[in-house]
């Protein structure tokens, strides 16, 4: 876990940032990010993270938020996209050793419930429409590239027809005078 941690921390930093209205503050430890207290955007404390998700590229899909937990009871699972939540350090609690984050959301309880739970047809579903998404965005950016190619080619060998062009007429104009 340490590895990964590693190996995606410049990736969570970038991610979790982007879309963001809060300025990046520094870096973000993916492991005290889980369990961060989580509020609704009237402010209300309304769960915790559970688990962080991660794309192909290492970057944040989502969160994992647990609901309605009482005394380890009655939680429901929901995920939330990245660009609809902003972490934050806790106030006064800055720091290597000390710091813990709070995950804001763009959202309210009643539209909360309306998220997705986190459950195994939830994960095969999106993760078979991500690699599908992955798969055709490198088709079409190969399909891109191939076009490119064929353009530049093309372009390159009617400029070098019409400089070889221009040199024949100034030749055929300056053989006349």
């Amino acid at each position: 876990m340490k590895y990964i941690q590693k190996l995606a921390l410049p990736a969570l930093i970038a991610s979790l940032m982007a879309g963001s209205a809060v300025a990046a503050e520094g870096l973000y430890s993916m492991d005290k990010l889980e369990d961060a207290e989580v509020f609704d955007s009237t402010g209300e404390e309304i769960g915790e993270v559970e688990n962080i998700l991660m794309g192909n590229g290492m970057s944040v899909h989502s969160l994992v938020i647990e609901t309605g937990e009482i005394l380890g009871l009655g939680g429901r699972e929901v995920v939330v996209q990245r660009g609809d939540f902003t972490v934050a350090p806790e106030s006064g609690k800055k720091g290597f050793s000390n710091v813990e984050y709070e995950v804001h959301l763009e959202m309210t309880q009643d539209q909360l419930k309306q998220r997705p739970e986190y459950t195994q047809d939830w994960w095969n579903q999106t993760s078979a429409s991500l690699q599908q998404t992955w798969q055709e965005t490198k088709r079409v950016s190969e399909s891109a590239w191939e076009d490119t190619k064929e353009a530049t080619s093309s372009a390159w060998y009617e400029l070098e027809e019409g400089a070889e062009d221009l040199g024949d007429d100034i030749d055929d104009a300056t053989n006349y005078n």
